[in-house]
């Protein structure tokens, strides 16, 4: 009775109460509840093929009756929460059940017959004109499993590849198809004979109607950018012969002539028009003040039309756009504009229109004249935000106040100032909290060009569309065990090369960091020298560089990869600076005053040196609308030297909290096997980090996820003038000293935010000794076991 009391004095058992309660309820409840007396609820359904190369994945895509949803591929949550309503619809409980539970799925051999033809068809696509498809059904206990069984058979492939009319056999084309057929004289048959090279069908490869499709995409894309302003991809289409040709199939590459003689003209830019205060409302109701209040202004050949005042430079739009008069049309170069107007954060909309001018004179080219539609948002933007808050799994609150200017200087420079304060309890490991507190402000300014002295960034700005931000930050953290001032200033640029990969690129950050009123408690707690050092007073000066590849496309739900590297040096230049100058030395004394050595010191404040790279990858596996897997890998390594032989506190690293290994608290794990039982405060970091994590998230009902996960890794030391037991790293021990956790997560997603909550369980504690350290199935559970996490977003 006291163990049963004890546990219902704890926080976790409400929550665990409630959720035991919901998962026992929803699985006791029988599958078959509402499926009639003649019906039978689809179990399962299973794809076999016999073609390996075939994804059976893309295969069940083409069923068209899917058994309802499953979590861990066994449980169906969402049926269990539908059954659990009554019968009387009328209800407003048993409406609810149903609203956010899924309907039973009654098996109806209607479907299965189309899911054979649509399979059939879906083999045709992919080359497999031979497959053979047969389906069959196993009923037991009013439950159906389907079986799909596909034979493949020899799949056709291409064989020849031709894409001018003189090259083709004998009777090929009917006499009447090459007449429909533009000739190889002209000039679009010469533009994609002269392309082929690039072409996505090749000799030996299967026949596949999705590549002939992007085939056809490609090809209307490059003769778009050839400035064939009105060629359609219609005019394109593939004619295939399979003839005695043993599953091998000649393709040749048809354009017809199309009705339209406009289709084979190329188009050059007449003119170019830009709207910068368009209001489709007014212009639509052909509003007299506003249109009397219009102006325009030439500028390069461009006409700007504004009103009252062009609040932003002509030249800084001028350097989004790659339209010019003179050039032929070029569908890239359309697509680019968009994106870049886009960038610069200042229109809410933008249209580019392209209208063909009769009236100009040219027999050779067509003309088009360019209008670009472009609505303003508004320039400045104020917001206050009240928010909870978790600093590694350390609850408190924030407030925000932000401020926004989007076109500062008239160039589309946007100013962001935010200032904030913060509180938080944070737990020590005697799992006693203590109060922090902390002030800031924060202001960064984004200009729309890449400035670099002595440097000609026009060619690199036309092809990447880079930034330059400048960000100056002040911030003040008062803690029982210290006081720590922190001011940053920083210059670096932001671009993209790619659809999916970013660049950051910090020439050069300043970082100055003042710590007071250290306790002695927090002194005694790390009277490791190493680590006093990590909190003395520096300063930072890095350049650092960071890329990042991410494919996630938010609107389509898909198999997504995230990969970040970052790099950073920090000191040498204040290094080298020092010993061009010649400049002396400062001593150094321990608390005993004692002459411990010498160092370089910028404005009377030592600077650190080290080196510093990280990288990060994870990949989040899509496997249907309620589930999905994410893995995560990270490793770190900074290499402290020089002037300051340690790494500062806030460029090491450490594990545990939220957003790492969720069974430990924040800085609460490592480094290696490295125990100090007396700490108070948490605060373990060291030069080294590997960690790894699973993740298997899952829909449950209205905004409410679910989640478990593994976590994986630790941390080490690598500086030999780091003496904590266990703590550097070995390779012939390191994977001893991994340590593993797991547990259940629950995330509450409102579009806007997502709230998580995670309670993590350690499995192998890389503290204990040798066979203790699997620490799962050696004590008796009890719940302040459970390590509790609230946190904001997603861990990765």
């Amino acid at each position: 009775m006291k163990a049963i009391l004890k546990y219902k004095s704890s926080y976790y058992f409400p929550i665990l109460l409630f959720f035991l309660s919901l998962l026992l309820g929803v699985s006791s409840c029988s599958t078959t509840k509402y499926v009639g007396e003649d019906e039978y609820l689809l179990n399962k359904v299973i794809v076999k093929t016999d073609d390996r190369s075939v994804p059976t994945s893309d295969l069940k895509k083409n069923i068209k009756q899917k058994s309802n949803l499953k979590i861990l591929g066994t449980w169906r949550f969402h049926l269990g929460l539908y059954n659990l309503s009554g019968k009387d619809k009328s209800k407003g409980f048993n409406r609810w059940l149903r609203r956010i539970g899924e309907e039973p799925v009654i098996y109806e051999d209607f479907q299965t017959k189309r899911s054979v033809a649509q399979l059939q068809l879906y083999m045709k696509k992919k080359g497999y004109y031979n497959a053979v498809i047969k389906d069959s059904v196993a009923f037991k206990k009013k439950k159906a499993k389907v079986y799909y069984t596909i034979t493949a058979n020899e799949p056709y492939r291409y064989r020849k590849l031709y894409h001018q009319l003189d090259e083709l056999p004998y009777n090929f084309l009917s006499p009447s198809q090459k007449l429909s057929e533009m000739s190889d004289s002209t000039l679009v048959r010469g533009f994609v004979n002269e392309d082929k090279k690039d072409t996505k069908l090749k000799q030996g490869k299967k026949v596949d109607s999705d590549v002939l499709g992007e085939e056809r995409m490609r090809i209307f894309k490059m003769l778009k950018n050839q400035g064939y302003f009105n060629f359609s991809r219609e005019y394109i289409h593939f004619m295939m012969d399979s003839t005695k040709k043993d599953h091998q199939m000649d393709v040749f590459v048809g354009l017809k002539k199309p009705l339209n003689e406009k289709a084979t003209k190329k188009y050059r830019i007449n003119k170019v028009k830009i709207l910068t205060e368009y209001d489709p409302k007014l212009i639509l109701m052909n509003d007299s003040i506003y249109l009397s209040e219009l102006d325009t202004l030439v500028h390069k050949n461009v006409e700007f039309i504004y009103r009252n005042k062009l609040k932003i430079k002509p030249d800084v739009i001028l350097s989004s756009i790659l339209i010019k008069k003179g050039d032929l049309y070029n569908l890239n170069s359309v697509s680019q504009s968009y994106s870049r107007l886009q960038q610069l954060n200042q229109f809410k909309f933008v249209n580019i229109n392209f209208d063909e001018d009769t009236k100009a004179n040219d027999d050779e080219y067509g003309n088009l004249n360019c209008v670009i539609q472009l609505s303003p948002h508004n320039l400045q933007f104020y917001s206050f935000e009240l928010e909870g808050t978790n600093s590694s799994g350390n609850i408190g609150f924030a407030g925000n106040l932000n401020y926004q200017h989007k076109n500062l200087f008239g160039g589309a420079e946007v100013l962001d100032v935010q200032l904030s304060t913060a509180r938080e309890n944070v737990k020590s490991s005697e799992q006693t909290n203590f109060s922090s507190s902390e002030y800031g402000i924060v202001s960064k300014l984004s200009i729309p060009k890449f400035l670099l002295p002595f440097f000609d960034a026009e060619k690199f700005r036309k092809s990447y569309n880079p930034r330059t931000i400048f960000s100056l930050s002040y911030n003040f953290q008062k803690r029982p065990d210290y006081t720590r001032t922190i001011a940053d200033a920083s210059f670096g640029y932001f671009w993209k090369s790619s659809k999916y990969l970013q660049h950051t690129f910090n020439l050069i950050e300043l970082n100055f960091v003042d710590v007071k009123d250290l306790s002695e408690d927090f002194l005694n707690d790390i009277d490791n020298l190493y680590i006093q050092n990590s909190f003395t007073d520096h300063v930072i000066a890095t350049t650092r560089y960071s890329v990042t590849y991410n494919d996630q496309n938010i609107n389509l739900p898909r198999n997504y990869n995230y990969l970040r590297l970052s790099a950073e040096v920090a000191g040498n230049t204040l290094k080298t600076i020092d010993n061009i100058l010649g400049r002396s030395k400062r001593n150094d004394y321990d608390s005993e005053g004692n002459l411990e050595g010498t160092y370089h010191d910028f404005l009377g404040i030592r600077y650190a040196q080290y080196v510093k790279g990280d990288i990060e990858y994870r990949f989040n596996q899509y496997i249907n609308r309620a589930n999905n897997m994410v893995y995560r890998v990270f490793f770190g390594i900074g290499y402290p030297y020089g002037n300051l032989e340690v790494l500062p506190f806030e460029k090491s690293y450490f594990s545990g909290g939220a957003n790492g290994i969720r069974a430990w608290q924040a800085r609460s794990l490592g480094p290696g096997s490295y125990v100090d039982e007396g700490a108070t405060y948490p605060n373990n970091t060291a030069d080294l980090k590997i960690e790894a994590n699973l993740e298997y998230r899952f829909k449950l009902f209205w905004a409410l996820e679910g989640a478990l996960f593994l976590d994986a890794g630790n941390i080490w030391a690598i500086s030999k003038k780091d003496d904590r037991k266990g703590a550097d790293f070995k390779f012939d021990r390191f994977y001893e000293e991994i340590a593993l956790g797991t547990g259940f997560g629950t995330r509450v997603d409102l579009n806007f935010i997502l709230f998580r909550l995670d309670l993590g369980l350690k499995l192998r504690d890389p503290s204990r000794v040798g066979n203790e350290r699997w620490i799962i199935a050696k004590r008796p559970f009890k719940f302040n076991q459970l390590t509790f996490n609230i946190g904001i977003g997603y861990p990765f």
